[in-house]
């Protein structure tokens, strides 16, 4: 694929940029053997190991609020909820139970949480016993994943449209937004 050579203010040059066909975004190279930036190779690699497509991400964070499935917290200042980003806090979470801890199907994706949550609060409360599990906002969440509810199914034209690394995902919380507030009018 050509890159382009581009000239700003004069002199200054920059080296020859290559187009990635998934985030649109001019980059210094692509990933050998394909035509898409690292940053996109890793969400697309770590959406694979889910079974998830990139439209099925974008609705189930967008049916979350785009927040923490669990906690509900969405503080993270570096990348505001990008899931590619290598110090994101973000993670999908599935059930183990269903398909074993390392790869999932995409059956038993159940939402996306942030990494306290993902790690250590809501495997801890898994492991206790039954009879000793009485948090209403971890027995909600298990028994009605985000994943799994209505307003988590892809809509097209809307969740297939971009990339959870562009500036549409980040605006589409204020799209949501409006939506819900026209809905209750």
């Amino acid at each position: 694929m050509p890159g382009r050579t581009s000239a700003w203010a004069g002199d200054w040059e920059f080296e020859d940029e290559q187009l990635c066909l998934l985030c649109e975004d001019w980059v210094p190279r692509l990933v050998a053997g394909t035509e898409v930036c690292a940053r996109c190779r890793r969400m697309q690699r770590r959406m694979w190991k889910y079974g998830l497509t990139i439209a099925r991400y974008n609705a189930i964070w967008r049916a979350q609020g785009f927040r923490c499935g669990l906690c509900g917290d969405n503080s993270e200042p570096c990348d505001m909820g990008i899931p590619h980003e290598a110090r994101s806090i973000w993670q999908i979470d599935h059930d183990h139970a269903c398909c074993g801890p390392v790869r999932s199907r995409g059956c038993c994706v159940r939402g996306i949480l942030c990494k306290p949550c993902n790690l250590n609060r809501l495997p801890a409360y898994e492991r206790w016993p039954a009879e000793l599990r009485d948090s209403p906002v971890f027995e909600n969440y298990l028994n009605d994943p985000p994943a799994r509810r209505p307003t988590a199914e892809v809509i097209r034209g809307r969740d297939n449209r971009y990339l959870p690394t562009s500036w549409s995902f980040l605006m589409d919380e204020k799209y949501a937004k409006e939506q819900a507030e026209s809905a209750q009018v």
